[in-house]
């Protein structure tokens, strides 16, 4: 149960309900009902979170973008994003246990834990591997999104978000 009580439309700040009025049903979600308590920290937690998946999804595809978040969301122990992109792997007929991956996709899964685990300790050899798979451009938004998903988990865990 979060020890910060979510935000409700009548409390909510003028910058925060213009939000709100951008994405239907952010109430409904308790994260974005606790992250709208400040529309900075909605803003730079949530929505630019959204706006990196896409990105890396126009880069990569959805499914190695889903794959690198779901890793690490099950690496921190989080919760919310656990079960939100478990749900996105199996609407792609994933099964994280039993599907086959692509030398890509493994790399991406391999660096999804690399960076939960210990972000001063990626190796060199990994990285050679990352810059024979993908372009610089796809690499910094691959990383830019691990900063971002890690972030949210981060916040959803700290707030004790279920």
């Amino acid at each position: 149960m979060p020890w910060i009580t979510p935000v409700t439309y009548e409390e909510a700040s003028e910058d925060a309900k213009k939000f709100i009025a951008e994405r239907e049903g952010a109430l409904q979600s308790e994260k974005c009902a606790t992250l709208l308590k400040n529309a900075v920290v909605y803003d730079s937690v949530e929505k630019n979170g959204w706006r990196m998946d896409a990105e890396l999804q126009r880069l990569v595809g959805k499914r190695m973008g889903d794959l690198l978040e779901y890793v690490i969301s099950t690496e921190n122990r989080s919760v919310v994003c656990s079960r939100y992109f478990t749900k996105c792997l199996a609407d792609q007929g994933i099964d994280i246990e039993t599907t086959e991956f692509t030398e890509q996709e493994q790399l991406i899964i391999e660096y999804g834990k690399a960076i939960a685990h210990d972000v001063h300790s990626i190796s060199d050899d990994l990285k050679t591997r990352l810059k024979a798979a993908f372009t610089e451009e796809q690499i910094v938004v691959i990383t830019g999104m691990a900063v971002v998903i890690t972030a949210d988990n981060y916040f959803e865990t700290i707030m004790d978000l279920q």
